[in-house]
């Protein structure tokens, strides 16, 4: 096996997570937290090295590895097609980094906020992180689902025990939300399945072998599969009406956990539909594109009203991820290579810049014990290394140009503009209604800003403490990737427009 084995990668976070549990390991909060930030930077630094070794020129899915079971060195369950298949591409590769960089960070971050049971904790993220690295790096498609569904039992517990205010009804619904739509896409899954037995005699669930046949699916069947996988995929995203758990479980979930709901696990929805519902059933798509954009443009502007009535500064920033969502849906609905570059870009900028709001939040509850937007004003003054790093994270979310959020929206808004999917005139309407939700977004954050870091300092906030040295660096972290691909946006994109360029090809 060589030193770059994604096997590794994905199966490393899970041995670190029985290594953490032992019983021979103490439950000391330090030194667990020591050895759990060791092993996130680790798999960090580990992800880079296929970030470096992956030939951008050539493209298409690299580092492909199948295990094989003694004996005879047969595929998992052979009899099936099922394969324990890992390979990424430009899209799954940047975003297993991003995954990697924000357990790191979640890590650092989970100091005070987790006051107990920390080896259990620290556990369930790297069993957590397994399953989503899974799912972005998995070839084939029963190994997907499978990754997909575990990482629902981490994520139960660490909000259903480390959480706040209705933390086991914010668990519970986060996951029958997840489960129902898991039941459709499974069952989109099984009629690819058998339909490829039925024209070609093989039983496979290999991602490849699926998207690449010789064979044309009946129209209305290929309709009736894409609305299985959307379905799924919808609830994870979210989309509008789909997304009414994301806001219960980002309020009730700890802060380390908020980021890597919002920054990692909504990708995973982004991801699906372009894994399945772009690459592979591509008819399907050119017919629904407009309907995909018009639901983007639903999210971007619906979850974006909602936000105004919100005095709940995290409710607040989960509706506010809701609505960047939005974009998401518009930059692949544009159907050309503008807009799922966008699309996939604003996936990666979001995820950095949600986490980073979510820490924002984060180090202002600790300090004030309230997130009433009521309450809270002036921090500007009492805290402002707070008051900075803040600053600089919500200039990039509402699209200050030469930060991330900025190249990302537009390359995802001139996608839609150009975008032949309709009428020249219906999507450049659509475009310019969708670019008024920007302003929208705009307003919200700003009047966030000025009610909660200028004005007289609030009795709350009196004698509130600045940043600590692990706080610091989680966001000097985020702050630094935000404004270095903000500046140089092509070092990110480089890596997935040829992946994508071949997808739009088809």
């Amino acid at each position: 096996m060589s030193f770059l084995s994604l096997i590794i990668l994905v199966l490393a976070p899970s041995l670190a997570a029985l290594f953490i549990a032992n019983p021979w390991l103490t439950g000391d909060e330090a030194e667990t937290r020591k050895l759990s930030i060791g092993f996130s930077a680790a798999f960090f630094i580990y992800s880079l090295f296929f970030l470096f070794k992956y030939d951008f020129q050539q493209g298409g899915l690299q580092f492909v590895q199948n295990l094989r079971l003694p004996p005879e060195g047969s595929s998992w369950i052979q009899s099936m097609g099922i394969n324990f298949s890992l390979g990424v591409d430009g899209i799954s590769l940047i975003l297993v980094v991003l995954t990697t960089f924000l357990v790191m960070l979640a890590c650092i971050a989970s100091k005070n906020s987790i006051v107990k049971k920390f080896k259990f904790y620290y556990s369930m993220i790297f069993i957590l992180t397994t399953a989503v690295l899974g799912v972005f790096t998995s070839k084939d498609l029963f190994l997907f689902f499978l990754f997909w569904e575990l990482e629902l039992i981490p994520m139960y517990f660490l909000i259903s025990i480390w959480g706040s205010g209705r933390k086991e009804y914010s668990a519970t619904k986060f996951v029958l939300y997840t489960f129902t739509g898991s039941i459709f896409m499974l069952a989109s899954i099984l009629a690819v399945y058998f339909y490829n037995h039925a024209q070609t005699g093989i039983f496979t669930f290999d991602m490849e072998a699926l998207t690449f046949h010789s064979y044309n699916y009946p129209l209305m069947y290929e309709l009736l599969v894409f609305w299985g996988f959307f379905i799924g995929f919808a609830v994870k995203l979210p989309v509008v009406p789909l997304h009414t758990w994301l806001p219960d479980a980002h309020v009730d979930a700890p802060t380390p956990v908020s980021m890597l709901l919002a920054g990692i696990l909504l990708k995973m929805g982004g991801y699906g539909l372009v894994r399945m519902n772009l690459q592979m059933l591509p008819e399907a798509f050119k017919i629904l594109a407009p309907v995909i954009v018009i639901l983007g443009l639903i999210n971007l502007i619906y979850a974006a009203i909602i936000t105004f009535a919100q005095d709940d500064l995290k409710k607040l920033v989960a509706y506010s991820s809701v609505s960047h969502m939005g974009i998401v849906l518009i930059g692949l609905g544009a159907l050309n290579t503008a807009g799922v570059t966008g699309a996939v870009f604003q996936m990666f900028a979001h995820g950095v810049i949600s986490a980073g709001l979510f820490m924002m939040v984060g180090v202002i509850y600790l300090r004030t014990k309230t997130r009433s937007i009521k309450e809270l004003s002036g921090i500007g003054q009492a805290a402002p290394k707070i008051f900075y790093f803040s600053l600089a994270i919500v200039l990039a979310s509402l699209g200050l140009p030469l930060f991330i959020g900025f190249a990302a929206e537009v390359l995802a808004f001139i996608g839609a503009f150009t975008s032949n999917v309709a009428t020249p005139v219906s999507m450049q309407c659509l475009t310019v209604i969708a670019i008024f939700g920007i302003i929208l977004t705009a307003s919200y954050l700003l009047w966030m800003l000025k009610r909660v870091f200028f004005g007289p300092v609030s009795e709350k906030v009196q004698n509130i403490s600045d940043l600590n040295p692990g706080e610091t660096v989680v966001f000097v972290s985020l702050v630094l990737v935000i404004a270095v691909f903000g500046f140089y946006p092509s070092a990110i994109t480089n890596v997935f427009v040829p992946t994508i360029s071949a997808i739009i090809s088809r």
